[in-house]
């Protein structure tokens, strides 16, 4: 059973519209639940991947495996000749031209590439942000060089906050926008926000990470210790909203992680979903929702049933995973809040 392919709007990119996403591999960095550090069970995951029609693999210099990435998909005998390497860099190192020249030279070295098909900036969150990426000597006009020089096809923002995402569509100087968790069965901000059609009205190419939230809609609540939203522990109010959601799916004979990925691949406005998995049997069964009808009733009678407070996940302007206030006080020492 094959991922079906779509094209990323202005980018003209066509690709499986599953991608894979690369935080857990091989990534000492990412969450114990996701990581598969090993080379060889990497390798052999990035294999069936292609075997089922992946085409997109998404990573970025945060997470500090291209360089083995790179090693595996050489090595293997079923790398798609269409694959499309998405990268990203940022995530608090900056935003200024040297940096993401610097990024773009060591993942085309990483990937063995001439060319990275999609860049993008990782994790803007703020004006400052905006105004260093927009600057003289910031990321927007350094990319501009690079796509001339050939270095860089499409450009991208790629941030979990919204505001960056809508100014970045407003501006119309980007190809594709990519957004972790606004748009799941807990949380569809980036439709109810008008950023989805915003940003088809202009032609870009819209991208999904994480619509299991990372990880609380992959594994539900029932018979688990410590639900994750976000890799976070989830608030309670969370956890019985998703234990409701969980008993309405069971009911209309569904798995939650299905229900899950039927939400995120049924809107019309969402041109790729990404996913994390850690072995062979949750890809296929993540690959498997296309093929299956599920009335979209159903799916947002789901939503309808684990609505929460949207503060406790971090609201419309996400940054954290919860409020300040919940905050361990350890983290928010950390922060300075």
């Amino acid at each position: 059973m094959s991922a079906t392919t779509t094209t990323l709007g202005r980018s003209g990119l066509t690709t499986s519209r599953i991608g894979l996403g690369a935080w857990g591999l091989a990534n000492t960095g990412s969450h114990p639940a996701v990581q598969v550090l090993e080379e060889d069970a990497v390798a052999a995951l990035v294999r069936d991947a292609f075997d089922l029609g992946v085409t997109l693999l998404d990573s970025a210099e945060a997470y500090d495996n291209e360089e083995m990435l790179g090693h595996v998909i050489r090595d293997l005998d079923n790398a798609p000749d269409e694959l499309i390497v998405s990268t990203k860099f940022g995530h608090g190192k900056g935003f200024s031209g040297a940096q993401v020249r610097a990024s773009v030279e060591r993942s085309l070295t990483a990937f063995g590439l001439e060319r990275i098909p999609l860049f993008m900036l990782h994790d803007p969150r703020d004006e400052d942000d905006l105004a260093v990426i927009h600057g003289k000597d910031g990321a927007l006009p350094e990319l501009r060089r690079l796509q001339d020089e050939g270095l860089v096809g499409s450009i991208g923002i790629a941030t979990g906050t919204l505001p960056p995402l809508l100014a970045a569509v407003e501006s119309d100087e980007w190809d594709v926008i990519q957004f972790p968790r606004l748009y799941t069965l807990l949380n569809q901000s980036a439709k109810t926000s008008g950023l989805l059609e915003k940003a088809k009205e202009r032609n870009i190419g819209t991208i999904l990470t994480s619509p299991f939230t990372g990880n609380l809609l992959g594994t539900g609540v029932h018979g688990v210790d410590a639900p994750l939203y976000s890799f976070w522990a989830a608030q309670p109010e969370v956890v019985e909203a998703v234990g409701r959601m969980q008993d309405a799916a069971a009911a209309a004979g569904l798995a939650l992680p299905e229900a899950a990925m039927a939400f995120a691949l049924d809107e019309p406005l969402i041109d790729v979903v990404v996913i994390g998995v850690v072995d062979a049997e949750e890809l296929r069964q993540d690959v498997a929702v296309q093929r299956r009808a599920i009335d979209r009733e159903v799916l947002d009678g789901l939503a309808e049933a684990g609505r929460v407070d949207q503060a406790l996940i971090g609201g419309p302007d996400y940054v954290w995973p919860f409020p300040v206030e919940r905050m361990p006080a350890e983290l928010r020492a950390k922060l300075g809040l």
